[in-house]
């Protein structure tokens, strides 16, 4: 006759395995349930910084950028190839400024260049937000230049100009030297006739050359998920009347 098995000797009734297995998996529904919330909240905050990093990074830069834009009044003798200029509308501008990086020291670059800042379509949702610069200027400033990709998902651009004579926005603003008689002479003889020629007509030819004194920007950014953020900030410009004598 066989002894009866000890306590210790038994194994697991069936009953006993199908309620461990329905624990275990209601404890895995629960764990991955959490993880999947972490990683889906993770992905969010990432995506919503990159979106404010994408939308400060191209403010910052704008800004850098226009805080240099000057004008000037002196040209070539013969030619006409150094023209300075402002035209900035609602969405884009182009300018010249006095914060070019010389990175490569062999060629013929300076401190000064032209700057453009438009819109362009995506491959996504919204548009891109360009960068154009060409390190020289000359009397073709739309033209040429090497294009960087500030921001996408731009959902809209707005730029609006101070205007101190009349004390309000504006949406556009244009300082082209080509309106303006440009200096190629003794620097006394042009004082000379400015000085007469606003004493007889009262007009100021510098009124209409020169740059607006601040400028407000703001920009519309979006998220994958197709939500909008604002980023907005004001540039002052230092450099307001054109550089003559």
């Amino acid at each position: 006759m066989r002894a009866p098995r000890s306590t210790s000797d038994r194994g697991f009734t069936l009953m006993e395995i199908l309620v461990a297995v329905g624990i275990l998996s209601m404890v895995s529904a629960m764990v991955y349930g959490s993880i999947s919330v972490t990683l889906r909240s993770q992905r969010l905050v990432m995506k919503t910084q990159e979106v404010y990093h994408a939308g400060r990074v191209a403010l910052t830069r704008m800004g850098r950028d226009l805080s240099c834009a000057f004008l000037s009044k002196h040209v070539g003798v013969m030619e006409r190839v150094t023209e300075t200029t402002f035209k900035g509308s609602d969405d884009d501008l182009v300018f010249t400024y006095l914060c070019h990086t010389r990175v490569f020291p062999t060629r013929p670059e300076s401190d000064q260049g032209v700057v453009s800042y438009f819109l362009k379509s995506g491959s996504g949702k919204g548009k891109v937000l360009v960068r154009k610069e060409k390190p020289w200027i000359d009397d073709r400033p739309d033209r040429e230049g090497d294009e960087l990709v500030l921001a996408e998902g731009v959902k809209d651009l707005e730029i609006e100009y101070w205007d101190a004579d009349a004390e309000d926005w504006t949406d556009s603003w244009k300082a082209v030297l080509e309106d303006m008689e440009p200096i190629i002479q003794d620097a006394e003889v042009r004082k000379t006739e400015k000085v007469l020629k606003k004493a007889l007509t009262g007009e100021d030819e510098d009124e209409d050359f020169r740059l607006p004194q601040r400028i407000r920007i703001t920009l519309v950014l979006l998220d994958e998920w197709g939500e909008d953020y604002t980023f907005e900030t004001q540039v002052e410009l230092r450099m307001r009347e054109a550089f003559q004598w």
